[in-house]
């Protein structure tokens, strides 16, 4: 039987209060969270063997919006090889605030997806990430927190009635998107989150 071929690599990077992630000052003040996903998924010794480990990215405007971006209907293993990147981080943080005086859980979830593409797009994959979210997120291409954007909603992920904020970040080396769901975030906690991953966008 041939050896399976390592097309990517996945690690878990830890969902503990001591975990790292890629940014800090998501959130103003005190506020309880936990850490639903932190991984990560790099290119196997066997990515670059396209028999065995291709994968592309839809082309035009081929995708299907009934899933969470990136619409791809790939797994973020495949994605990562399909998107010409180096690396792929994700991270999914659920806050805990109590709840309303209603008696309903009070919650906010972050959602967000990086992908490091080492100072070239081979594969272009900002245009992709551009025409998916202006077909899926009804997107309109602008700048956020000082980078070229992509921003539009989404309906909530997380059994909320209220729609999802949803932003993609296009840099030249990075290419990254974060969808704010939850109870609906403040004008101020919007900002404070985008400022956080702006920041660590612009880090070389």
């Amino acid at each position: 039987m041939p050896e399976a071929a390592q097309c990517v690599s996945h690690q878990n990077l830890g969902e503990g209060g001591g975990a790292g992630l890629p940014f800090t000052g998501l959130f103003e003040g005190r506020v309880a969270r936990g850490i639903d996903a932190n991984d990560e998924f790099v290119l196997g010794v066997d990515a670059a063997d396209f028999g065995r480990c291709g994968a592309v990215l839809p082309g035009g405007d081929d995708v299907w919006c009934g899933q969470p971006p990136p619409w791809a209907s790939m797994g973020m293993d495949r994605f990562t090889i399909a998107s010409g990147a180096t690396r792929l981080r994700r991270v999914a943080i659920t806050t805990d605030e109590g709840r309303s005086s209603s008696g309903r859980h009070v919650s906010r979830s972050l959602s967000y997806v990086e992908l490091e593409l080492g100072g070239t797009d081979p594969k272009g994959l900002a245009d992709f990430m551009q025409r998916a979210f202006r077909r899926c997120a009804d997107g309109t291409v602008t700048r956020e927190q000082g980078l070229s954007a992509v921003i539009g909603v989404l309906p909530s992920m997380s059994g909320g009635v209220d729609e999802a904020d949803a932003v993609a970040f296009l840099t030249p080396t990075r290419v990254a998107w974060v969808v704010l769901d939850g109870r609906p975030w403040t004008p101020a906690e919007r900002n404070q989150a985008l400022g956080a991953i702006a920041a660590h966008l612009r880090q070389a």
